[in-house]
This record gives structure tokens, sequence and C-alpha cells, in this order.
């Protein structure tokens, strides 16, 4: 490698860094989100945005023009130096049996850098939230069989973050593999206030918080397969395997009084002090798609992971079942050697069914989602694209035991490369 390039590499891996530092990825932002108080809160897109408009397929084809981040075995065939970086914004819609509520929210949706190293060798660096949790609900009760009501307030907020190193190789002319290694790292504060009210006064807030910090390594392994059918005419099949985690946790949990100003009267009493471990599933996912190269992509991939095997704080599995999502995606591109503009734009539909390891009472809840989006590419020679993706979905019913969410979201990204190396040939 020369010293311009090394010069250049080391530019955009500082710039990676500092955001890295001051970047709070935690997506707490995305707003009020009542089901993040299961389990590890809710779990966000494992893609980027042009991966978020075709219903978040990707297992088993990639475009060299943007950044694959559910199949590490795809990145060898990325042969740009590439930096990308999306914003989620979100509106969200809650209802159960007595009221609604409406908010929006935003946050960094993730930062990655990735570049070839040798001809057959493509090397990644990423940040983005795994999962967050934000909720509040209040709920109250009498007092035995006494005149008066205490009111209990149940909140928490923070969320899980990942740090990737990602590898892609290229072992034969139509086969690659990866490995995804991931640092995860995090926490939540959960915590529990009750207050007595007596008449249009405010006795003392007891409040019970439970601080827990997490930290583990984990390991992702991938493989893809590109059968050529005709000229520029494939058939992709990938996988993808996500080993089992034990993320190591230290759980705080300590009691304090509260004036009805929310002043503190006593200082924090330890209730628990421990290190645990809370289990996170295996999780694999495999794809089908067919594609015409730069002119049209038809994808499929199935995913399962058992949450049912969960286990948490408690000791058990917070009555999760095993989930499984249903992914179809289509990506269309008019005509890629034009000299029109609008040829030149990537077009994008999915569409989901996601069975969600979460059960309250007896009520199972799934999420359907349609998305769209595109590509606009940008600056000379329009090497980069600013990536868009709309998705619509409902999360939940509402009945007696669950309410309903309807989101609408909006991700825009930024895929930029700098050509030091050879552009991508076709075989």
């Amino acid at each position: 490698m020369s010293m311009y390039k090394t010069r250049k590499l080391l530019q955009w891996s500082w710039v990676l860094g500092v955001l890295f530092l001051q970047t709070n990825v935690h997506a707490q932002g995305l707003g009020n989100a009542p089901y993040s108080a299961i389990g590890i809160g809710e779990l966000l897109s494992k893609g980027y945005s042009p991966s978020n408009a075709m219903g978040d397929v990707g297992v088993s084809a990639s475009n060299p023009l943007y950044i694959n981040s559910l199949n590490p075995a795809l990145l060898v065939r990325n042969r740009y130096t590439m930096f990308d970086v999306g914003v989620i914004g979100q509106y969200k819609s809650l209802q159960d049996t007595k009221q609604n509520q409406r908010d929006f929210g935003g946050n960094i949706g993730y930062l990655a850098l990735s570049f070839p190293v040798a001809p057959k060798w493509s090397l990644g660096l990423s940040l983005k939230p795994y999962s967050f949790v934000n909720y509040q609900q209040n709920s109250y009760g009498r007092i035995g069989t006494s005149i008066y009501e205490a009111q209990y307030v149940y909140s928490g907020k923070g969320g899980l973050n990942q740090i990737n190193l990602t590898n892609g190789f290229q072992i034969g002319k139509n086969l690659s593999v990866g490995a995804d290694f991931t640092y995860l790292f995090g926490n939540f504060n959960r915590s529990v206030t009750s207050q007595l009210r007596i008449g249009d006064s405010r006795d003392y807030i007891v409040s019970r918080d439970d601080r827990l910090n997490f930290s583990d390594v984990n390991l992702k392994l991938g493989a893809a397969y590109r059968q050529k059918l005709k000229e520029d005419h494939y058939l992709n099949f990938g996988a993808t395997y996500n080993l089992a985690s034990s993320l190591n946790t230290i759980r705080n949990t300590t009691l304090e009084v509260l004036s009805s100003a929310g002043q503190p009267i006593t200082n924090p009493d330890t209730l628990t002090q421990a290190n645990l471990n809370v289990n996170l599933p295996a999780n694999w996912r495999v794809g089908l798609s067919y594609e015409k190269f730069f002119k049209l992509l038809l994808s499929f991939d199935y995913d399962r992971q058992n949450w049912s095997q969960y286990k948490g704080i408690s000791g058990n599995n917070e009555n999760m079942r095993d989930g499984q999502s249903f992914h179809f995606g289509m990506e269309y591109v008019p005509k890629f050697n034009s000299t029109k503009y609008w040829d030149l734009v990537f077009y994008r539909l999915g569409f989901i069914y996601h069975q969600t390891p979460l059960v309250i009472g007896t009520k199972p809840v799934d999420d359907m989602s349609v998305s769209m989006g595109m590509s606009l590419p940008v600056g000379r020679n329009f090497v980069n694209l600013i990536n868009i993706s709309f998705v619509a979905g409902q999360r939940g019913t509402v009945s007696s035991q669950t309410f309903r969410e309807r989101y609408g979201r909006v991700v825009l990204g930024i895929s930029l490369k700098d050509t030091w190396f050879q552009k991508f040939k076709v075989d």
C-alpha cells in the first residue's frame, strides 16, 4: 500500500474514531417503547438504510456500492474504501383499551468503515445500537381497605451498543466466508417508585432503582455462494450463525426515600450488588436471491432466534417464545450505464412479518411492516450515495392484555467511497 493510501486510511479511521468517542448511540431518543421493559429491550434492525428499504434482506446478496452489515462473507465484494453513516427518525402511535399516545424521536443509526486489505480480503469496523430501553408506566391502587391511594411509576432507560470488527474472504470463484467479532456493552436503569396520595397532598416517594451494566464479546460466522446462470444473471445463497452469548452483568439495586418534590431525604441504601450473567440465545439466518447485476435483485431471508432459551437477571426467560421473521425485498435500477440521472437511481421495496419473542400474559405479539426507499447518486462521477428508507408497521393489537404500536420510521444514510484500489470487476 502506498504512503498516500496509508495516510488516507488513517484519516478515515481517525474520523470514525472521533465519531465513536463523541456520539451517544443509545437509542432512547426513538420514543416511548413499553415493550422494551422486557428482556434486553427493543432490538433494532441489523441492516443499514438500503437494507431497511428492502425489508431488511441482505444475507445472500450484496451491492458493492454500499456496506452490507447482515452477512460478513459479503463484505469482500466491496472493493472501495467506504464510509457509511445513518440517522433514524421515528413516529409512533401507542393505543390500549383506555388511552393513546403519540411521540417522535431520532438517533444515530450506524457508523461504518470498510476497505479492501488484499484482492480477496476486506475488513470492516462499525458502531451501532443493538437494543434500547425507554418506557414509563403509571398505575394506582388503594392501600388495603383505606381511602388512601398509592401511585406506582415503573420506568426504564438505557440500551446496548455494539462495536463490530468484520472480515470477509473470497475462497473460490463462487464462495466467500466471513467472521464478525462483536463487543456488546451498555447499561439499563430501571426503577419503581411508590408515593402515597392523601387527598390533594402527596407523601414521601420510595424509589427502588436497578442499574445493570453489560459487556460481552460474541462471534457471527457467515457464508455466501453465488452461482452464475447466464451473462449478468446470478442465483445467490447465504447463511449466518450468531453464537449464543452470556452477557457479563453487574447489578446494583438501591432503595432511596425522596420528598414529594423529588429531593433526597436519605442516602441510597444498597440492597443488591452482584455479578450475574444474561444468556442470549443463538441466532441463525438463511437467504436466497435472484440477481441481474446492477439491474434487479429479488431476495428472501428467514431469521430465527430461540428466545425460549433466554435467561435474564431473574433466572428465567421472562415468558418469551422462540422468535422468527420472514423478509422479502426488491432492488431495481433502470439503467446503470446511462448518462441520465434518474436511470442511475436505485429503487427498493420490502416486507417483513415478524413473530416477536414477546408474550404478554397469554397474548403473543407479532409485528408486520412494509418499506420502500431509494439511493440517490451524488458527487464526482456519482460514486457516492444518499440512501433513504421509509418503514411503516404495526406491532401488537389492542386487547385487555396488550396494546398496539403503529410506527413510521425514516432512515437517512450516506455512503462515501474512495477509489484507492482497482474497481470491482464482474466475472
